[in-house]
């Protein structure tokens, strides 16, 4: 079969598959959580067009790295005065001194997403690509497109070589009637993927991964690799609430979604301080409308209206993520006291596979906040930013 029949087969597949979706009826205090949207419909799997399509990209020289900036200036003016009361009550600043958060995270590096990624760089946002390694084979421009996202400064996350389904016992599988997948196994599918994000498009590391149809087959290899893993399943995630770092919930449109559709979300989210991960997969005008297709701009437009509030922050998903973990780490620690005035003093260990170069921004009422016996500075927009690596955190009089 050559790729345009298989093309063509996989497009009636994916037809077939929507409609026993639909027969189905499948379609940071939480105070609000988005309703679930529509799983996934099955993908071909990459390495079936992978057999029939041309040779590999070859591999340019991996970009070079480009450290992901510090935090963003939070809203307010700069004139807020050091504290000066007692020590104490130390306090972390939710989603770093922003209202809310948002990333925009796009799955399969998928064609369309190629073709528009001129019109989402220059929306000047941090985005998150999760693409499936197996597709170099055969898209065109992937390793070009995505290795100049590595070196734009954007995230690029394992989305797996294959994007095959797994079921809860990690047994790998295609689509219905469980066709085989080429990986060994779950682990051996998020490594192939890594490796090539590293090795092929300059990526210094990969921090988070996106498990194919939001599988739970894929929990356990995700949890001993990555620091995040976001789901199919719809929701939002408050500061310090139980969300599975493993499982984090998502907002997807429906096809042909506009941009009202984006922006209420965003909205939603905002009014209840809460993070909202957008997942997106095609992007119209293509002649790719893989799954759940939307206008390009409604995702510029959705952007565009994010920066409007200027209270949300807009960021990648292991950077939001890193500051949701960390306020929750720091938030479980009960610190030692010592000496008469008390010095207070926080210890920590990072989760494993955590980046590094990572800050939090707290506030006390008084007293001098130090790291590694260096006094920290105060901000004037109103807080003290700690750095994570450190380890510790000490409060004296």
């Amino acid at each position: 079969m050559d790729l345009t029949s298989h093309l063509t087969s996989s497009a009636l597949a994916l037809t077939a598959a929507l409609a026993l979706v639909g027969s189905t009826g499948c379609t940071s205090t939480c105070t609000y959580v988005v309703p679930a949207a529509s799983p996934p419909a099955a993908k071909p799997l990459v390495a079936a067009a992978a057999q029939q399509g041309p040779a590999p990209t070859p591999a340019p020289t991996p970009a070079p790295h480009v450290p992901l900036p510090g935090l963003p200036t939070p809203p307010g003016a700069a004139n807020v005065p050091r504290p000066s009361g007692a020590p104490g009550n130390l306090e972390v600043l939710d989603w770093a001194g922003f209202k809310s958060a948002v990333s925009y995270t796009f799955d399969d590096g998928q064609p369309s997403q190629i073709e528009h990624y001129a019109e989402l760089q220059a929306t000047g946002v941090r985005l998150t690509f999760f693409v499936n390694s197996a597709s170099v084979t055969w898209e065109t421009d992937f390793v070009s497109t995505f290795s100049q996202a590595v070196r734009d400064g954007h995230e690029i996350g394992n989305h797996t070589a294959h994007h095959c389904h797994a079921d809860p016992d990690g047994t790998l599988h295609g689509t219905d009637p469980r066709t085989a997948c080429p990986g060994a196994s779950a682990g051996a599918e998020l490594d192939d993927c890594t490796a090539f994000i590293k090795s092929t498009l300059g990526a210094s590391q990969v921090w988070t991964a996106a498990s194919p149809f939001g599988d739970r087959g894929f929990d356990a290899a995700v949890g001993e690799r990555f620091f995040l893993n976001r789901s199919a399943t719809g929701g939002t995630v408050a500061p310090n609430d139980d969300t599975d770092p493993f499982h984090l919930p998502m907002w997807g449109p429906a096809a042909n979604d506009t941009v009202e559709k984006f922006n209420a979300a965003v909205d939603r989210s905002r009014t209840a301080g809460r993070w909202v991960i957008m997942l997106l997969h095609s992007i119209a005008p293509t002649t790719s409308p893989w799954y759940a297709t939307v206008d390009i701009s409604a995702i510029t437009g959705s952007i565009a209206h994010a920066k409007s509030l200027a209270d949300v922050w807009i960021d990648s998903m292991a950077n939001v993520g890193a500051y949701w973990r960390g306020q929750k780490m720091l938030a479980s620690v009960t610190p030692t006291t010592s000496g008469n005035p008390q010095t207070s003093t926080w210890t920590w260990t990072l989760p494993a596979h955590f980046p590094s170069g990572k800050h939090l921004r707290v506030k006390v009422d008084g007293g001098t906040l130090s790291q590694r016996g260096r006094a920290l500075d105060w901000d004037s927009h109103g807080y003290y930013e700690i750095t994570l690596d450190a380890g510790s955190l000490t409060l004296s009089p």
